[in-house]
């Protein structure tokens, strides 16, 4: 039980931070901008998409209590995390990284614990 609870939390963080790199994505090509210059000029609008997807579908599969649901949920919070570290190896503003890798430590955490709690 604890264990979808927690693949609920991954689903829903998934899909928070999902809009928070779509919606971006959006207002750019709204703009008169291509969709290839909106999501890989810089490149971190496809990772942070990538990266929540993978959240989502591994928080669905825990709560559907499929098999690898945590693995693929730990993977996009792993590329979530690494999405802030390489901002940051760019020399951005920490106020602009500093927000990816709380929450990529924060779905990490979360990650290990559905890994660590055994599927009924």
């Amino acid at each position: 039980m604890i264990r979808q609870v927690a693949g609920l939390v991954m689903l829903g963080l998934g899909l928070w931070l999902g809009w928070g790199g779509v919606h971006p994505v959006l207002i750019i090509v709204e703009r008169g901008s291509d969709l290839s210059n909106a999501l890989f000029n810089p490149p971190t609008s496809i990772i942070r998409i990538i990266s929540a997807a993978l959240m989502i579908v591994g928080g669905l599969m825990v709560i559907l209590k499929a098999r690898f649901g945590g693995k693929v949920a730990a993977i996009g919070s792993i590329f979530f995390a690494i999405l802030g570290g390489l901002m940051a190896l760019s020399g951005a503003d920490s106020g602009l990284w500093m927000d990816e890798v709380i929450f990529g430590l924060a779905a990490i955490s979360l990650s290990v614990l559905i890994l660590t709690l055994r599927r009924a």
